[in-house]
C-alpha cells in the first residue's frame, strides 16, 4: 500500500505508474489523479494559442530534420507496402465482423453508424478529436464485448487512447 501525495488515499501499489527514478520504483500520484492532472494539463494548453504555434513549428521542424520518417509515413510507403497495410486492415475489419452479431437489425447500424457522425460533429464543435469507443473492448484481457450500439460511446480521444484496451470492473 501507498499514499498518494495528491490525494491523500492510501491506495494498492498497482494503482500507481512505475517511475525508475523513484526511492520506491512508483510515481508520487496515483493513476487517476495523474490522469486528471495530465487532462487539465492538456486542456489548458489547447487553449493557448501560442503554445498550438509553438508545437507546430516544433513539428514542422522534426519533419525537416528527419526526411527519413517522413518518407516511411508517406504515400510512397503506402505503396511499397500495400500488402502489409491492407492485410493490417484486413484483420481489424475481421475481427470487428466477429465481434458484430448477426442479429442486429438496420436500426441497431444506423444508431452505430450516427455515433460516428456525433464523433466527427463533436471534433468540428470542440476543435479537438473524439472517438467511437467501445465501452468493453472487442479483445479486452478480461472481457471480450460486441460490436453493438448500446456498448459503444463517444469519448475525446484522449480519454480512448489512456483508457487503450482495459476495461475496469466497478462494484
Amino acid at each position: 500500500m501507498k499514499v498518494c501525495n495528491h490525494c491523500g488515499v492510501n491506495k494498492p501499489k498497482t494503482e500507481f505508474y512505475r517511475k525508475s527514478t523513484a526511492k520506491d520504483g512508483l510515481f508520487w500520484w496515483c493513476r487517476a489523479c495523474h490522469k486528471e492532472n495530465m487532462k487539465a494539463k492538456y486542456h489548458e494548453l489547447a487553449k493557448d494559442e501560442a503554445y498550438r504555434v509553438r508545437e507546430r513549428e516544433r513539428m514542422d521542424a522534426f519533419w525537416a530534420a528527419n526526411p527519413d520518417i517522413r518518407k516511411r509515413c508517406s504515400q510512397e510507403y503506402a505503396s511499397k507496402n500495400k500488402a502489409k497495410l491492407t492485410a493490417n486492415a484486413s484483420k481489424y475489419r475481421a475481427s470487428k465482423a466477429k465481434r458484430t452479431p448477426a442479429w442486429l437489425t438496420d436500426d441497431d447500424f444506423w444508431v452505430i453508424e450516427e455515433a460516428h457522425t456525433l464523433a466527427a460533429l463533436r471534433t468540428k464543435l470542440f476543435g479537438f478529436q473524439w472517438h467511437v469507443d467501445h465501452v468493453v473492448p472487442l479483445h479486452g484481457e478480461l472481457v471480450s464485448g460486441l460490436h453493438v450500439p448500446h456498448n459503444l460511446q463517444v469519448i475525446p480521444a484522449w480519454d480512448n487512447r489512456s483508457k487503450s484496451n482495459r476495461f475496469t470492473i466497478t462494484t
